[in-house]
């Protein structure tokens, strides 16, 4: 898994990579020759007029100084803006080597690619006037428009918090070194299409040490490996028994698209558990699930026991509701099928908010008890519905949000996945979170969610672990709607759109994609 680190975090992997044998200069060469080969791949055919190189006086200015000589030695035209001399040791070595080949001075004006290398990692705050300036000749550029390359971050943006200075210029194309930082996956917008670029951190930065707290992103055959085969003799049975209540009446749409995408997902048996109301309109438009209402929970057979439907997953909550029928589904269900794999999303939330709040006790709690039985159990809150559950509002900083679903998660006993851009999952006793940067705006409607539910619970009932379905049940909601804008964009596009294009998110995530030498993920740049 990768790492996305603070700029920290950042420092701490360069100096376990420096300590292990590798010198500085090798990974700022490693770095600049890698942003060089990724601007060549990607616009050779806009290299004609040349490059415009913007350098600053650190070491993100000696990463720029390489990818300037190396540009040259390419054939390229590069002419170098230096918002002031080097001043580390390893970028007056970098500046002292490119020299030969470049041309200094400010941009022509006609270059088509710009590249930002005038500041990295470790700045904070407002820009300081000199670099105010370089910025105003990239707005020009890119008014004229030239594509603006950053590397490891653009000018400004904070690489833990995401801030964004005033007068910091967005990127087409931000190249990271290493790591994905914090601030450019937080500011997606304002990053443009991510490369994660290898510079040799790997194996010998890999160790215990002050970023062992960095969120992870499961990428590519980490990732496709956490999916289980389906056999080719399986049967629906084998397949993955999954439950879905909820759907009170009114609200027969939140079990509809949920059971859509559990099948869509791979389900072998979909049974929908709903208010009788809603029965008619589930068996019409999901025909494939089995559909069951609410009394039936309430039923007993002839020995005087609740009837049990059999299940290797249970989700509760899409269209559940909020009324007191409401409420004594939910406890009659987490008392029938205790043991089973549980996801807990929606009004299942609201209801377990509301029985802690009257009862006086904190909600992780309650939802400790409710699962104290369940080996695997997800709860998938946004950021509202989280904020009910701990009593507290939101708060604006990232660390302290990923803190509180840290604690959460440890207090609650169980995997939660906070839905937002980005999500990000807190599974019990791990000390970092997983994050998932995939998604677009289309997933910003309503039903979305419910989709989501119905994707994890039907990995869950194929045996998948709690954290891992959270992850894989994002990462192919994300992408999924990642393909359907691509075809139907966000204005125009429905969650159909994403349910139809979920066999390609299936494909990209159990085939990943391979990447040139030099390269370890990317991102699109946001639809």
């Amino acid at each position: 898994m990768f790492r996305v680190t603070t700029a920290a975090e950042a420092a701490a992997r360069d100096r376990a990579a420096i300590a292990a044998g590798i010198s500085a200069f090798d990974l700022m060469l490693a770095a600049g020759t890698v942003a060089a080969a990724e601007v060549l791949r990607r616009f050779g055919h806009q290299l004609g007029h040349g490059v415009a190189l913007f350098a600053g006086t650190g070491n993100n200015g000696g990463d720029a100084y390489v990818a300037a000589a190396q540009l040259a030695r390419a054939g390229v035209t590069v002419r170098l803006h230096a918002a002031g001399p080097p001043r580390t040791p390893d970028a007056i070595r970098a500046a002292a080597l490119a020299a030969p080949a470049l041309v200094h001075g400010a941009p022509g004006g006609h270059e088509r690619v710009v590249i930002d290398g005038l500041l990295g990692t470790g700045h904070q705050g407002p820009l300081r006037r000199e670099i105010a300036a370089a910025c105003v000749q990239l707005r020009q550029a890119f008014e004229r428009g030239a594509v603006l390359v950053a590397l490891d971050v653009p000018t400004g943006l904070d690489a833990t918090t995401g801030a964004i200075a005033a007068g910091s210029m967005p990127a087409h194309v931000t190249i990271c070194f290493g790591t994905l930082k914090r601030g450019v996956l937080l500011q997606r917008a304002h990053a443009g299409a991510i490369v994660v670029a290898d510079i040799g951190l790997d194996g010998v930065a890999d160790r215990p040490g002050d970023d062992d707290a960095a969120w992870r992103w499961a990428h590519g055959h980490a990732l496709a490996a956490r999916v289980p085969a389906i056999a080719w003799n399986a049967h629906k049975g084998t397949r993955g028994r999954v439950g879905l209540a909820g759907g009170h009446e009114g609200m027969a749409g939140a079990v509809v698209l949920a059971a859509r995408a559990a099948l869509r997902g791979g389900a072998g048996l979909v049974h929908a558990l709903v208010d009788p109301a809603s029965v008619p309109a589930v068996q019409a438009l999901v025909p494939q699930a089995l559909v069951h209402r609410w009394p039936m929970a309430f039923e007993t057979a002839d020995d005087g026991q609740h009837t049990r439907l059999r299940l290797d997953a249970l989700a509760i909550g899409p269209g559940l509701g909020r009324s007191a029928r409401s409420a004594a589904t939910l406890e009659w269900l987490l008392g029938a099928h205790r043991g089973t794999p549980l996801v807990l999303d929606a009004d299942a939330l609201w209801l377990a908010a509301d029985a802690a709040q009257r009862q006086g006790a904190d909600a992780a709690s309650a939802l400790r008890r409710w699962t104290r039985e369940v080996p695997h159990a997800v709860c998938t809150p946004h950021a509202g519905e989280f904020a009910r559950l701990t009593g507290a509002p939101w708060p604006d900083a990232w660390q302290a949000r990923a803190d509180r679903l840290r604690h959460f998660a440890d207090t609650a006993g169980v995997t939660v996945l906070l839905k937002g851009t980005p999500t990000l999952v807190a599974a019990p006793g791990s000390a970092s979170l997983q994050v998932v940067p995939h998604g677009t705006a289309l997933l910003a409607t309503g039903g979305s969610g419910d989709c989501l539910t119905g994707i994890i619970a039907t990995l869950l009932a194929q045996g998948v672990r709690a954290e891992d379905a959270a992850v894989v049940g994002a990462t192919l909601h994300g992408v999924a709607a990642e393909h359907a804008t691509v075809g139907a964009g966000v204005r125009g596009g429905t969650l159909d759109d994403m349910l139809e294009a979920m066999p390609a998110a299936w494909r990209a995530l159990e085939r990943p994609a391979m990447y040139p030498p030099g390269v370890l993920a990317t991102l699109p740049a946001p639809a």
